[in-house]
């Protein structure tokens, strides 16, 4: 029997230094940790950058209401805030500036909590909460929802490559007053 324990006593001298050595190497140093979750602000990671295209309005029967010419731009600052700046032109070549922000929180129950606020250079402010779901591709989506005496809306958000281009488009629905808009975005990065 104390041949099967002679190779363990051979090996003893040369794990004795290893062990010590180990023993004055901090134990973060070489223990095994569960990987850092992203900040949440990265739920925005895809809108990152400059977009610029076209944002359609149609009635309730799918008559064109406007067709505002669109630039975004999208900048992480931290994590949990991401600067929104935004250009409308409108169909009457008037300019329409925003800036905001989009936020994101890990919520009580480990839920994102999203935000978006705007204010734009006519007056208007525009202020959504959010939530990630997965979209029928699968892919993460972002919809987004205000609900003001006279402003119900709305959006789902989302990046993805369509042959050559990214394209990061917008689709939804409000209701202002008494009248209901379908809305329809198409952007491409810059």
């Amino acid at each position: 029997m104390l041949h099967y324990a002679r190779p363990l006593l051979l090996a003893l001298p040369l794990a004795l230094p290893l062990a010590l050595a180990l023993a004055s190497v901090p134990r973060a140093a070489y223990s095994l940790q569960e990987p850092v979750d992203p900040p949440p602000v990265s739920v925005f990671a895809e809108l990152e950058g400059t977009w610029s295209g076209i944002f359609v309005g149609y009635d309730a029967k799918g008559v064109e209401l406007y067709r505002i010419q669109v630039r975004q731009t999208y900048t992480t600052i931290d994590g949990t805030r991401q600067k929104v700046t935004v250009e409308d032109v409108m169909p009457d070549g008037e300019r329409i500036t925003g800036e905001g922000w989009n936020t994101c929180e890990l919520g009580a129950e480990g839920a994102l909590v999203l935000r978006c606020v705007v204010e734009k250079s006519n007056g208007d402010r525009v202020e959504h909460t959010g939530r990630v779901v997965r979209g029928p591709s699968g892919a993460q989506e972002l919809i987004w929802h205000t609900d003001e005496p006279e402003r119900v809306e709305t959006f789902r958000e989302r990046v993805r490559r369509e042959g050559d281009e990214v394209v990061y488009s917008i689709d939804g629905m409000g209701r202002y007053g008494d009248q209901t808009v379908l809305m329809a975005g198409r952007y491409v990065r810059e």
